[in-house]
C-alpha cells in the first residue's frame, strides 16, 4: 500500500492534474468538457463515484468518459481516479466539526443550508488554493502603474470593493464599471505598465471577456477572478484566481471571492507598509483637523 501523502505533495498531484485538462480543454467535446468541469471542481468526489454514477449525473455517456480519460494519458477511468485520490485533501476534520455544531444550535433550514454552502465554497477554494498564482498577483498589482477593475452585475460590486481596498493601501486603483462608458472605451489608453483585473462567473459576462482581450492588444496584464480554471476569461489572463462562488439563488455567492480580495490586500499591505504608513498618517490628520472623525 503506498504511504499517505502529506499536504504539499496533494496540492502538487492536483495542480499538475488540472493543468493537464486545462491545457486540452478547448480540443474536448462538448460532453468531454462536462466531465473535465467536474473534475476541476470536484476533485475529491470523482475519487469514489463510479464510471455509472458519473455518466448519469454528468448526462453523457461511459465510453465518453473513458475517452476523457484516456485523451489526458491514462489507460482509463480507474487510473484516473487514482490520480484524483492521490490529490484528495485529507484534513476537513475542522470543517466537519463546525458544520455538525451548526446543526445542532440553528433549527433555521434556510440559515443552515446557507451557511454550510459558504463553509463548502470556502474550504473548496482554499483546497485547491495556489499559492505561486497568489504571489504573483501580488507582484503583479504592486508593481502596477493603474489597477483597472471591472466585472457585470454581482461583479461589478466586487470589481468596486477591490478597487476600494487597493486604494486604501496605496495602489493606484479604480473601478471602471460604474461609468456609462463601455470597458474597451476605458481601457484604450492602457499600457503594459497597467493591471486589468477582471471578475468573471456565471453567466459569463461577453463584455467582460471581450475588454480582458482588448487589454492584452494593449499589452496590459490581466488578473482574473473567476469559479474554474476552464472559464473563458482564463485563456485571457495572466494570472487566474479560482473561488468557488455556488449559492442557493441564482447569483453568485461573494462570500470566498471577498475573503481571497481581503487576503490579496493584507498581503499588499503587509509588504507596502514603508509607503502606506505615512499615506494613512496624513490622511488621518486631515480628517481629524477637518472635523469628518465623529469622537
Amino acid at each position: 500500500m503506498k504511504k499517505q501523502r502529506d499536504s504539499s505533495s496533494h496540492l502538487s498531484v492536483q495542480k499538475a492534474l488540472n493543468k493537464k485538462i486545462v491545457d486540452l480543454f478547448q480540443h474536448l467535446t462538448v460532453n468531454q468538457q462536462k466531465v473535465a468541469n467536474y473534475i476541476l471542481q470536484q476533485p475529491n468526489e470523482l475519487a469514489f463515484v463510479t464510471t455509472e454514477l458519473l455518466a448519469r449525473r454528468l448526462q453523457v455517456s461511459k465510453p465518453t468518459i473513458v475517452r476523457f480519460a484516456r485523451s489526458l494519458g491514462y489507460n482509463g477511468f480507474t487510473e484516473l481516479q487514482q490520480e484524483c485520490l492521490g490529490a484528495l485533501q485529507a484534513d476537513l476534520s475542522s470543517v466537519n466539526e463546525f458544520l455538525g455544531e451548526l446543526k445542532k444550535q440553528t433549527h433555521d433550514e434556510a440559515l443552515t443550508k446557507v451557511v454550510e454552502a459558504e463553509v463548502q465554497n470556502i474550504n473548496e477554494t482554499l483546497n485547491h488554493f495556489d499559492r505561486a498564482v497568489f504571489d504573483d498577483v501580488v507582484d503583479m498589482l504592486l508593481r502596477a502603474k493603474n489597477v483597472l477593475t471591472m466585472g457585470v452585475g454581482v461583479s461589478s460590486l466586487l470589481s468596486q470593493i477591490l478597487a476600494y481596498e487597493l486604494t486604501q493601501v496605496a495602489i493606484n486603483a479604480r473601478s471602471i464599471s460604474a461609468s456609462p462608458m463601455r470597458f474597451v472605451e476605458q481601457l484604450a489608453l492602457s499600457t503594459k505598465k497597467d493591471v486589468v483585473v477582471g471578475f468573471s462567473f456565471p453567466p459569463y459576462s461577453r463584455e467582460t471577456i471581450d475588454a480582458a482581450g482588448f487589454a492584452k492588444e494593449r499589452g496590459a496584464r490581466v488578473i482574473s477572478f473567476t469559479d474554474t480554471l476552464t472559464s473563458p476569461m482564463t485563456y485571457l489572463a495572466d494570472r487566474v484566481i479560482v473561488v468557488r462562488s455556488r449559492n442557493m439563488l441564482y447569483t453568485n455567492s461573494i462570500a470566498a471571492i471577498s475573503i481571497m480580495m481581503n487576503a490579496i490586500v493584507t498581503q499588499i499591505a503587509l509588504k507596502n507598509k514603508k509607503v502606506i504608513t505615512p499615506t494613512m498618517e496624513v490622511v488621518s490628520r486631515q480628517m481629524r483637523k477637518t472635523g469628518q472623525y465623529i469622537p
